[in-house]
């Protein structure tokens, strides 16, 4: 092989790899939101998005001075929930919901989602319903000694 046959077969084997690459470097984690943390939302929606590879309800809430804000919730992948019920007709913009959430862990106004009521009363599920935060050791709440069972009578 020549010099430069080979120079080119160097540089096509590095954009094969690169681009193979690029899905795992792409996908991202979990571990901004705050699953010990929830929040419940009651408002109106401005956009509803069934996009890959995630879902987005964009959500207008009063805050605590009256005003309105914007949520941005993720909701998921498309493909699993379609399978856990959810229709891209299923949300609106101008519908009113109420949500539970876990939100971002540096206070701005976005979260993932444990569960929606949509206004016909039916109840989907997001992602976060499917993450349970569990206290480290020494935390308020984590499992620790148990105490002595009661004497038997």
């Amino acid at each position: 092989m020549t010099s430069t046959i080979r120079q080119r077969f160097m540089r096509w084997m590095m954009l094969v790899s690169l681009v193979g690459a690029a899905p795992a470097i792409a996908h991202h984690s979990t571990a901004m939101y705050d699953y010990k943390n929830t929040k419940v939302l009651n408002g109106t929606v401005k956009e509803f998005r069934w996009t890959n590879p995630h879902m987005f309800i964009k959500l207008m809430v009063s805050d605590a001075q009256g005003n309105s804000v914007e949520w941005s919730v993720e909701c998921g992948t498309p493909n699993i929930n379609a399978r856990h019920g959810w229709k891209p007709s299923d949300i609106k913009a101008g519908d009113q919901l109420t949500m539970e959430i876990n939100p971002l862990r540096d206070g701005t106004l976005g979260a993932t989602l444990k569960w929606v009521q949509l206004p016909d009363g039916r109840k989907l599920w997001g992602p976060a319903e499917d993450i349970v935060a569990v206290p480290g050791p020494g935390a308020a709440g984590a499992p620790g000694p148990q105490p002595p069972p009661p004497p038997a009578r």
